[in-house]
């Protein structure tokens, strides 16, 4: 297949800006959207400096393949029972760190662009394929929420990474979040449709999983010393903002395992940026973002998928 840019004329590629433009992950915040205060328990637990924070990427993050039809069907298993069998790249590594406590995600798009799919705790098998704890497929061209999904909110794992093209060319969408449990709340909110294992005896905060939180708009980010790589960040998080899908050790964004040797800068700059951050109070699925007047110009439609199916 011939490469295809992130966006051309005609619409977006999926697998690298994937899911409809209706999708939360793609609609910028509104005009409209009301930001919590800093002594308000969610923005309060948001940005509490005793809480680490960072950017995954080589270890804990997601690792995303696009296959094509030369990759042979291998055979998924899980609990000994094959459930399925994916074209996966030879060469293919699932995140680390390496053990059997490692998250190990692996997202592989497929051929014809259509869908990614999901593996958790992706161990390859010595005779080919790949052990798996859990799998799931979600349409690039859906919403990439309230489908399942191999992370705690119950949507895409795709959804809110920052890609290695979007560094230097601007974040177009949302960012994925993860706090530690003992800052989340019970009861999760749109788009999130879970939440974590557990969560009854090891959440005790105030920040739901699924919440919006964001940098407001009259925060000057020009005036903060920011490098390039965390302005690219500061301002993804003040016109999109950032939803909280999983549970961390740390405040935690989420990045490819290739920007590992990119990241250094966006991670100082992190702590400049989240003590802007708020919980936005008014996100919802009927008033996305907070209603208003969008703060960014609306995704584009994406390709057809057929156009990449005829490309094989």
């Amino acid at each position: 297949m011939s490469p295809v840019a992130l966006q051309s004329q005609d619409g977006r590629d999926p697998a690298l800006w994937p899911f409809s433009s209706e999708s939360p992950w793609n609609l910028p915040l509104g005009r409209g959207a009301r930001y919590a205060p800093p002594d308000d328990p969610c923005t309060r637990d948001l940005i509490d400096p005793s809480i680490p924070a960072w950017i995954n990427a080589a270890e804990w993050s997601m690792p995303v393949y696009v296959a094509n039809e030369a990759d042979r069907p291998v055979p998924i298993v899980r609990d000994g029972v094959q459930v399925t069998s994916l074209r996966i790249p030879q060469g293919a590594r699932p995140s680390g760190p390496e053990g059997q406590d490692s998250d190990a995600h692996l997202l592989v798009v497929t051929p014809d662009r259509r869908f990614v799919d999901e593996l958790w705790r992706a161990r390859p098998r010595p005779n080919g394929g790949w052990d798996v704890a859990s799998w799931s497929r979600n349409d690039l061209y859906g919403m990439g929420i309230g489908r399942g999904g191999e992370r705690a909110y119950g949507g895409s794992a795709l959804g809110g990474l920052i890609r290695r093209h979007e560094l230097a060319s601007g974040i177009p969408h949302a960012l994925a979040l993860a706090i530690p449990r003992h800052r989340q709340r019970r009861g999760f909110v749109w788009p999130a449709s879970g939440e974590d294992d557990g969560a009854a005896d090891s959440y005790r905060g105030h920040v739901p999983m699924g919440q919006l939180v964001a940098i407001p708009p009259e925060v000057n980010l020009a005036a903060l010393p920011l490098s390039s790589a965390g302005r690219r960040i500061g301002e993804a998080l003040q016109r999109y903002g950032a939803y909280d899908v999983d549970s961390a050790a740390s405040f935690t964004l989420f990045a490819e395992p290739q920007l590992e040797g990119e990241l250094a800068d966006a991670r100082s700059d992190l702590l400049l940026l989240r003590p802007w951050m708020r919980c936005v109070s008014n996100n919802s699925e009927n008033n996305p973002g907070g209603g208003g007047e969008p703060l960014a110009p609306r995704a584009p439609p994406l390709l057809p998928w057929t156009r990449f199916a005829r490309q094989q």
